[in-house]
């Protein structure tokens, strides 16, 4: 089980714990990002009541809540509590059912509430719930029906025990004869629940082969807007009534927000972060017994400011690593296939106070074919590896040198296709994201590495004449078949494209060909067209164009054009 909390990693390995050690190291109270990645395998953690077990099929290690064979049972997971309340959350896992000759049963749901009284049956549940959330008339879940009548196939959302949301569903593309073939992962569906205070519930589902599906969005808020969600557990319960099944569930990957307690550090008296010389003439100047409370310097509370605080103090001199300022990776947010209305999964960078103005500027980043997959959250993380959303991941952001500032909202929608960006799919997420953000629509950037280079270019073929995008910065792609239609129209963009001469994935002509195209054009004169060819450099130009160690300075490049 894996947790990070405000950009500090580490490994737990427990065997036998009374809750989940959420890591309670918060900045100043600032929210705290946890998360949980739990596989069921050896030293799972939670608790299983009735018929649930951990099994390992195939070599998969799998939560079977419920047996084949066995009708009129019921089985639950639940997960060690989490102590600090949950501002939101992200989870997704794998589900799959086994059934001999592929008749369908009854269901499961996914749980999140106050699990704590597990007395007599109120762990018994099924695709409704559990007893305990119907007789506390509390608790959140998520149902999946698997019924023989078709009309209640589907996926609810309940609270307590009153449905708020119901979607027909199929799950026939999940159900299998086999016991091992149920369990292989490239066979399960992946089902995401989010959580948010402000808007509820979002569920999607993706099938094998099959991209995911919004099942049912921003649901429950009224019934969740008021919850003090502190303490709670999440899991699993299901049920075989007459007609029963295999469920199996697996990698359960929890993204969860929680409220961290607030980090004092009680030398530092005038509250800059280091204790230090203004702090030591603070506690100085209060010298003596305490004539108002709260007493400044008075450190240990004993009502006199004396040498027991001044000892106090010059122990804790320098200290400041408790007391960080935030990171850029704190504003970064994944934002999963389905928990938007945009057509891709992609993470999301705010500026530093982006609440305060209108007018950010935009900047669209195109990751490489390596970082290609399904829009999940189980996949979303491939986007951070380079580029902007990868500098922005390790706190290098703004790149250091750079005139722009923190001025760019930067998305970065994920490619779910097995090939390069497509460009249709960039110009409905730019479209999206006018309307979803805070931006001023006269500076909208587009910028790709590798295949997001390719996307950009074929962004310029296809969709050039809409002028939604204010300058395009290729890097390493491939604008060749953009010549060959647009030709010197192209002219009217602003590029500046770059690319390494000893480049054997994709020939530096790519860049060549457009760029000195254009160079010799004069109807109409281009606008801005700059080319860098790195000598001596391969495919991966990217690193050293986008980090600044080139010396090239992009983004204020960008910002020095603006589309009216």
């Amino acid at each position: 089980m894996k947790f990070s909390c405000s950009g500090l990693a580490f490994l737990v390995v427990l065997l036998v714990i009374p809750s989940w050690p959420i890591a309670a190291f918060a900045e100043n109270g600032d929210p705290c990002d946890e998360t949980i990645d739990e596989t069921f395998d050896v030293g799972a953690t939670g608790e299983l009541f009735s018929a649930a077990s951990l099994v390992n099929v195939g070599g998969y290690p799998r939560l079977k809540l419920v047996a084949d064979g066995f009708p009129g049972t019921w089985g639950t997971w639940v997960s060690p509590a989490i102590d600090e309340t949950v501002k939101a959350f992200d989870a997704s896992f794998r589900f799959s059912l086994k059934n001999l000759g592929g008749a369908p049963g009854d269901g499961f749901s996914f749980l999140w509430g106050d699990l704590s009284n597990t007395s007599g049956t109120r762990m018994s549940g099924g695709e409704w719930g559990t007893e305990g959330f119907v007789a506390d008339g509390a608790g959140l879940s998520v149902g999946f029906a698997s019924y023989p009548a078709g009309a209640t196939n589907g996926v609810n959302g309940r609270w307590g025990g009153v449905d708020f949301a119901f979607t027909p569903f199929d799950y026939t593309l999940v159900r299998y004869d086999d016991y091992v073939q149920a369990a292989d992962p490239q066979n399960m569906a992946t089902a995401t629940v989010r959580w948010t205070r402000d808007a509820g519930i979002t569920v999607t589902i993706a099938l094998p082969t099959f991209p995911p599906q919004v099942i049912y969005v921003d649901q429950g808020q009224d019934q969740t807007e008021d919850v003090d969600p502190t303490g709670w557990s999440f899991g699993f319960a299901a049920r075989n009534g007459g007609i029963d099944q295999d469920v199996l569930i697996g990698d359960l990957i929890i993204n969860v927000e929680v409220e961290c307690p607030e980090v004092i550090i009680p030398e530092d008296l005038n509250g800059d972060c280091l204790v230090s010389g203004a702090d030591l003439g603070l506690l100085l100047s209060s010298w003596g017994t305490c004539t108002s409370f709260p007493c400044l310097g008075d450190i240990n509370g004993d009502g006199e400011i004396n040498g027991a605080d001044l000892g106090q103090m010059l122990g804790a001199w320098g200290n400041e690593a408790e007391c960080k300022e935030e990171s850029p990776g704190d504003r970064a947010a994944m934002r999963p296939l389905g928990t938007t209305p945009a057509g891709q999964g992609f993470w999301e960078y705010l500026p530093e106070n982006y609440q305060s103005r209108t007018d950010w500027a935009l900047m669209i980043s195109l990751h490489g074919v390596g970082s290609n997959g399904n829009g999940t959250s189980l996949e979303l993380d491939r986007v951070r590896g380079d580029g902007p959303p990868g500098l922005i991941s390790i706190g290098n952001w703004p790149p250091q040198g750079t005139a722009a500032g923190d001025e760019f909202v930067v998305l970065s929608p994920q490619n779910a296709t097995p090939y390069c960006h497509d460009a249709d799919e960039i110009d409905a997420f730019i479209r999206y994201a006018l309307t979803a953000y805070a931006v001023d629509p006269e500076r909208v950037y587009l910028t790709g590495l590798s295949c997001g280079g390719i996307g950009t270019w074929e962004y310029l073929r296809d969709y050039l004449q809409d002028d939604l995008v204010a300058a395009v910065v290729p890097i390493c792609g491939d604008g060749r078949d953009a010549w060959k239609q647009r030709g010197c129209e192209l002219g009217v963009m602003p590029i500046w494209a770059f690319h390494g001469d000893q480049d054997d994935s994709i020939d530096v002509e790519g860049t060549l060909v457009p760029m000195n195209g254009l160079a010799v054009c004069s109807g109409p004169l281009p606008v801005d067209a700059r080319s860098t060819i790195y000598q001596g450099a391969g495919h991966d130009v990217w690193t050293t164009t986008y980090d600044m160690t080139s010396g090239n300075d992009i983004y204020a490049w960008m910002l020095t054009h603006r589309n009216p």
